[in-house]
C-alpha cells in the first residue's frame, strides 16, 4: 500500500506537491518527518553527484521508493514487502506527468507546496497502481538502510564488539569516580 508521496525539487529540498493523505499508519507524522530529512540529506548527496536514478531506502517495517529524474525527487511510502516494481511504475508515471505540466516553473517556484493540485493525478495513479498485480524487472535499483543514507552508525550489541563491554565499564567506573569527588571536594 502506497501511504504518501511527495514531490521536490533538488538540489535545494523544495517541496514542489504531496499527497493529501487517506491512508493512516501508525505515526504517520514521525513517518513524514523521517522523509523530509531523509530527502535533506539525498539532496546534499545529489549535490555531490552521489544520487542513483532510482533507490529504495527500507526503514523499519517500511520502505522508501526515490525515483531521481530530470532535477526533482519522487518519493513514496509504503510497507517494506509491497509490489517494488508497481511502485517505481507509480512514480515513472507521475514524474512523466508531473514534468509535462510543471516543467517550465519548476526552476524558479518559490511557494512550497505549489502545485498540489497535483494530489488529484497522484491519488488517481495510486489507486490503479495499489490494486494492479503490475510485474516488471527493474534494473539497477539501488537499496540502502535509513541509517546508512542518514549516516548513523548501526546500532552495535556488546554480543557483537567485546570492546563494547570494556567501554561501558569504563564509563561506569568514572560516573561513579565523578560522583565521589564531587562529595568529596563539595
Amino acid at each position: 500500500m502506497l501511504y504518501f508521496t511527495n514531490i521536490w525539487r533538488m538540489p535545494d529540498a523544495w517541496p514542489l506537491a504531496a499527497s493529501m493523505d487517506t491512508d493512516t499508519i501508525p505515526e504517520q507524522e514521525k513517518w513524514k518527518k523521517h522523509s523530509q530529512m531523509l530527502v535533506k540529506k539525498l539532496c546534499e548527496d545529489y549535490g555531490r553527484g552521489g544520487l542513483p536514478k532510482l533507490m529504495s531506502v527500507e526503514h523499519g517495517a517500511y520502505c522508501y521508493h526515490i525515483l531521481n529524474s530530470d532535477g526533482v525527487l519522487y518519493l513514496t511510502f509504503c510497507q517494506k514487502g509491497d509490489n517494488v516494481a508497481a511502485s517505481y511504475a507509480f512514480l515513472e508515471e507521475i514524474s512523466r506527468e508531473f514534468w509535462s505540466l510543471y516543467a517550465e516553473q519548476i526552476p524558479t517556484e518559490t511557494r512550497p507546496y505549489k502545485f498540489i493540485k497535483f494530489d488529484i493525478f497522484i491519488s488517481k495513479s495510486r489507486k490503479v497502481y495499489q490494486t494492479s498485480h503490475y510485474t516488471r524487472s527493474i534494473p539497477n535499483v539501488e537499496k540502502r538502510t535509513y541509517n546508512q543514507v542518514m549516516g548513523i552508525a548501526e546500532a552495535q550489541t556488546s554480543d557483537d564488539n567485546p570492546a563494547l563491554i570494556l567501554g561501558g565499564i569504563a564509563c561506569g567506573v568514572l560516573l561513579l569516580l565523578f560522583i565521589v569527588l564531587y562529595f568529596v571536594l563539595a
